[in-house]
Parts: structure tokens; sequence; C-alpha cells
């Protein structure tokens, strides 16, 4: 069967949903696959991941420009059309469009009909250019030598196989005559007879002689095509050569090849044999005999193949031998060879079958002691196994090392934090101190009313209580405003309440902060109780830079490990916190924490509204030890950590984004389900 045409596809680029969708509708309706990006960076992430046929590119995109979309197609697809369209375009525009490789432009609102016809010429450009490329390709790889002259017979064109055979680049030939390959050999009629031949218009037949670079002669089998253009003029000449040295010298050779391929047998290192149908040896060479041990003389009274092989092996090499007859191809080439004083040794034997007129006759082979050859495999086995068992070392050492560096970057990070987080305990501490001194007295007033009452109560009992005492139990009722004292004292406890649930709340998120899975451990975590836990503890970091704003939408529970989850965080955040400082503004920064989910992953975005990120470091941002900060105020570890929890260890992605109105949002995404790799 056939393999299934692949349909035509066109990627249009366009930041405007009405004009990419118009496109789209006619590119579907001539029947070509479209695929749509609306940006520059996304339109060039589908060059790299897809096969386009046209581009369609609108010259007002936001964000990268439509001149270095064009520049990077040119460099990269220089293959692939590029249309481009514009509501408006100046000449000064077109012509640049038009330098950097355009093929076509168009102006808005553009006319489906002339759109159409567009395509069609586009795609045509596309096949044309796609078959161009295929047969420079097809002619600068062919094994066989092809020059390209002018109609002066100056070069300017040569493959491959001419520099790998005569020995010159092109460099050294381009725009000279190809005379300088000329040995001497051959007289000045020849070639005054070539070129008369190819002058005329007619193609020319022959062998020439030589010389390579090297000073080396060797013969070419050559012809030479003149191209003529529509007006019946010359314009260039095409010479396709083929190196036919080795068939001159096998030509030459041939008398005596009988005498050398003896000469040659023997010199080898290899034996190489010949048995016939049933098996006997025939002929082997002078290592033959050595190998097995085996004489001239018990070769001329019969030695049969089997004999070479251990016994087990014999039933196996018979068969090997039998296909090899039949033809049938088997990779079974080791065996254990026998010499004639029984001693044994590993060999490896290689065959092929002789025939005469279709007729299989006998097979002929060389045997290779692998001797040597295994000994060595034994010592690179041991070698290999010491190698792995120090990689494993290694890689654990490795391991523990970036376990470290990801401990150490969480200590530098709480580090930073401390004087915060115990300034956010102070506050509450203090104030249930406070708090508890007016209380002391309170209760002080307290007793002393208490010690009046029971002593009114007492002479009350005694019936020697006077009204001088009622009076004075009263007055001080009075004095020490007794209601009020009662809701002071409840005011007092419901405010240390809070003081005790708001120091709770700070040690809870630092619990939950240095709670400590294993590294590979899987826990189901929701991200937004992270958020809360990381922002309580960089409550005091913020407070002097930023408003917090969260939307924090209802999530599904991941599987992930929350410490590392909840370090990501921290980095993030502080990180806003300190480019929001870096502004060095009286105002307030703002910083926004959004989460979400779909079907397969949740989200999470932190926005601040700082400075952003130069466009010249923003791809290394995630890069180990970088940094933009000030000595002493970075390790260039915590944006690198983050990406490697993230991507390589919870599957997920981690991007940055600048909006061209400042500041910076870093994307987090984590899968529903576990599956991402784990390092």
């Amino acid at each position: 069967m056939f393999p299934a045409v692949k349909k035509t596809t066109i990627l249009v680029v366009c930041g405007s949903l009405p004009i990419s969708t118009s496109l789209s509708l006619v590119i579907k309706k001539l029947g070509y696959d479209v695929v749509m990006a609306d940006n520059g960076e996304s339109g060039t992430d589908l060059l790299k991941s897809l096969k386009i046929d046209v581009l369609i590119l609108d010259i007002s995109l936001p964000g990268k420009k439509s001149l270095e979309i064009l520049s990077y197609v040119r460099d990269h697809f220089h293959d692939l059309p590029v249309v481009v369209t514009s509501s408006s375009m100046s000449e000064s525009d077109e012509a640049d469009v038009f330098a950097m490789g355009a093929f076509e432009y168009l102006v808005h609102p553009v006319n489906s009909v002339r759109f159409e016809v567009t395509i069609k010429k586009a795609i045509t450009e596309s096949e044309r250019r796609q078959k161009a490329s295929l047969f420079s390709v097809v002619i600068t790889n062919s094994p066989i030598s092809i020059v390209i002259t002018d109609k002066e017979g100056n070069i300017e064109f040569v493959n491959k196989a001419f520099c790998r055979i005569t020995g010159y680049s092109l460099d050294e030939v381009l725009g000279k005559n190809p005379r300088v390959l000329k040995s001497g050999e051959q007289n000045a009629s020849f070639y005054k007879e070539l070129w008369e031949i190819i002058t005329s218009g007619k193609n020319w037949q022959g062998e020439f002689h030589n010389k390579k670079k090297n000073g080396e002669l060797y013969w070419e089998k050559a012809i030479i095509i003149p191209i003529i253009d529509p007006t019946w003029a010359i314009t260039h000449f095409i010479s396709i050569k083929q190196d036919i040295s080795v068939s001159k010298q096998e030509h030459d050779a041939l008398t005596e090849s009988e005498r050398r391929f003896q000469e040659l047998a023997d010199l080898l290192p290899q034996t190489v044999f010949e048995i016939d149908i049933k098996g006997w040896i025939t002929y082997t060479n002078r290592i033959g005999f050595e190998t097995f041990g085996y004489s001239q003389e018990d070769l001329h009274n019969g030695v049969h193949s089997l004999v070479l092989f251990a016994s087990e092996e014999r039933e196996r090499v018979s068969q090997n031998m039998e296909r090899r007859v039949k033809n049938i191809a088997f990779d079974d080439h080791e065996y254990i060879g026998q010499r004639k004083d029984g001693t044994f040794f590993p060999m490896l034997v290689y065959t092929t079958r002789i025939a005469r007129n279709g007729v299989p006759v006998g097979v002929r082979g060389i045997v290779l002691d692998i001797t040597a050859r295994k000994q060595v495999e034994e010592k690179l086995r041991r070698l290999n196994q010491t190698l792995e068992e120090r990689v494993e070392e290694r890689t654990k050492k490795l391991e523990k090392t970036h376990q470290q560096m990801m401990l150490h970057e969480k200590l530098a990070s709480i580090g930073l934090l401390a004087a915060g987080v115990a300034h956010e305990l102070n506050n509450p501490i203090n104030f249930v101190k406070i708090n508890f001194s007016t209380l002391k007295d309170a209760v002080s007033d307290f007793q002393e009313m208490l010690k009046e009452y029971s002593l009114v109560i007492r002479k009350f009992e005694e019936g020697s209580c006077s009204t001088t005492e009622l009076q004075t139990m009263h007055r001080m009722e009075r004095e020490l405003t007794i209601e009020t004292l009662f809701k002071d004292i409840s005011d007092i406890f419901v405010e240390s309440q809070r003081g005790f649930e708001r120091i709770t709340a700070i040690i809870s998120s630092m619990r939950n902060f240095s709670f400590r899975h294993a590294l590979d451990e899987r826990v189901l975590f929701d991200i937004n109780d992270g958020i809360r836990d990381t922002l309580i503890i960089t409550r005091y970091e913020y407070n002097q830079y930023a408003d917090v704003e969260m939307v924090l939408e209802e999530l599904p529970q991941i599987p992930c490990n929350p410490e590392q989850i909840n370090q990501v965080f921290l980095n993030l955040i502080v990180n806003a916190v300190h480019a929001i400082a870096s502004r060095e503004s009286d105002s307030y920064g703002k910083i926004t924490i959004h989460t979400w989910h779909d079907s397969s992953n949740v989200y999470c975005a932190i926005a601040d509204d700082g400075p952003g990120i130069p466009i010249e470091v923003r791809s290394r941002i995630f890069d180990p030890f970088f940094t933009t900060k000030e000595p002493g105020k970075g390790t260039g570890l915590g944006l690198s950590i983050s990406y490697d929890i993230v991507v390589n260890k919870h599957g997920g992605t981690l991007t940055v984004d600048c909006p061209t109105e400042s500041g910076t949002v870093f994307t987090l995404s984590l899968p529903l389900k576990e599956g991402g790799e784990r390092s």
C-alpha cells in the first residue's frame, strides 16, 4: 500500500482574532490544514514542532516583531514561503519584508479571490523550493563527482565527491579552470578536441588521467554536458565524473590475480579456507595451517571441516553450513575451535557460498581467533562493573549534594525571613503581655472589692452592719468603676484570644513549612493551603512594600511533596517583594496570586508590578547561580531549584512572562495525577 499523502499545512500568525479566523476559513475551504498563533513566540514554537508548508504572517504582531520572525524563517526555514499581511504598509516596509525573503504581501481587508490565488502560488512555490532543496542535497552528496563551470570554463560549483577525490576544497577551485587537475599525461590536442565538441553544444564522453592536489594520479570516466538557455546560447557546462582508477588497476592486474591472491592470503593474520559441498577442506592459507596445527600433507590426505570444531559444536556447524549453502541467513558465527593436538580456543567463522552457474559447489570463509578479544572483553566487563559501581556512588553523592543545596536554599530563605517572623510573633506576644498586666491590676482591684464585700456581709450577718460601712462599700464601687472593669476584663480575654490565635497560626504555618516528607514521597495537598502558609510567614517581608491580592479558586488536591511546593511559593513571593522594593518608590506595590485548574492540571500565577526582567537575561533566570541581585542579597539558586522542583520532580511547568506595561508573572502548573519524573 502507498503511504497516505500528507495534506498541506498553513500556519497563520495574527494578533487579530477576526482576521485570523477569516483567513483560516478560506484556507480550510481550499482543503488545506490550518494552525493559528496569536503571537510571535507561539508562532515560532509551531514552526519548530510542525511541518509547515506556508506561513501567513501579520506585520503588526504584538510582542515579538514580525521582522524578527521573518529573519528567523530566512535563517532556519529557507524553503518556507511567507505571505505578509497588513492593514497598511509603507513602501519602505514593503521593501524590508521582500528584502528579508517574503514571498508576497497582502493588505487588509484581503480580497478572498486574490488570497486564494496567493495561497495556491505560495504552495506551488513551497513545493518548488522543497524539490530544489532535495535536488541540491542529492547533487551535493552524490558519490559521483560533479563540477559546474560557466561558459568560459571557470568553476562555479563542485560537490563533496569532487573534493574527496581530488583533495581540493571548494574555496581552492572556485573561479578556477578544471585544468588545475591536468597531469600532463594527455596532450593538447585531446583537450582541444574536447573543447570544440562541447562549445558546439554537443555532449562529450571520455576518460581523464588527472592529478590530485597531493600529486597522486588517477583515472576518471566523464561526461560533459553544455547547458543551453532559450536563445540557444551556452551558459554553463556540467561535468559528471567517476573515479575508475581501481577498475583500471584491477584490469591491469587480472593476469596476476591468482598469484596475488595466494600471496595476500598467506600474509593475512586470519585463516582463509574453502570447503567443498561435502565439507572437505580444499584450501587454506599459511595461518590456517599454523592455527589448527595441520600440514599440507594432512590436507592432501583429506581433512574434514568438522574436526576443526569441538564435538559439542559440530551439529550446530553442520546446520549452519547447510543454511549457508541454501543462502539462508543466520547470525550465529561464534564457535569453539579444536586444534589437531586437541586443545580448544574461541573463534569467529564468517562464510559465503561458492556457486558456479548458480549451482552451489562449496563454502568459502575466514576464521578469527578471538582468544585475545575474549580476554579483553572479560577485563572490560570487570572494569565496567567497577565503573558502574563508581558511577552509582558518585550519583548518590551528587544527589546528596543536590538535596543539601535545596535544604541550604530553604534555610537561607527562612533565615532571611526569620526577623520578620520574629516580629510577627512579637506583636501578639507583647499585646498579650500588656493585656495580662492590665488584667493583673483589675484582679487586684477585684480582690480589694471582694474583701470589702466580705466584711460588709459578715457584719450584716452579725447584725452590726452600719450605714457608714455600706456607704464606704458603694464609694469603693464607684471609685473602681465596677461595671467598666467587668467590660474591660471581658474585652481583654477576647483580644488576648485573638493574639493567641495569631501566634498559633504563625507557628502552625512554620510547622507546615518546615515539616519534611521523604524527597520522593507524594501526598495529597491543596496548594491554596501552601500559599496561605507562605503568606503568613512572609507577611512582615511583603507588608513593607506591597499589598497582596489573592484570587484562590477551589482546587482539587494533587499528589506532590508539600514542602518542596511551599519552597517554590516562598521563592516566587520573596522574589516579587524584592522586585517591587528595587523600584525605590514611596508607593506600595501589588502582588496578585491567582490559582485555578482544568481537567489535567492545577495552576498558580504570581504577578508583581515591579520593573520586570530585562529581555537579555530572561532566558537565563532558571540557570543555577545566576542572579541580578546585588552581592549578598541572593544565592542565584532560588529560581533554578524552583524549576527543578516543578518541572523535573513533579512533571509540571514553570514559565515567566513580562507584560509590556511592567511587572513579572511567574506561572506554574502541576499535574492532577502523579506521573512526573523524579530525580
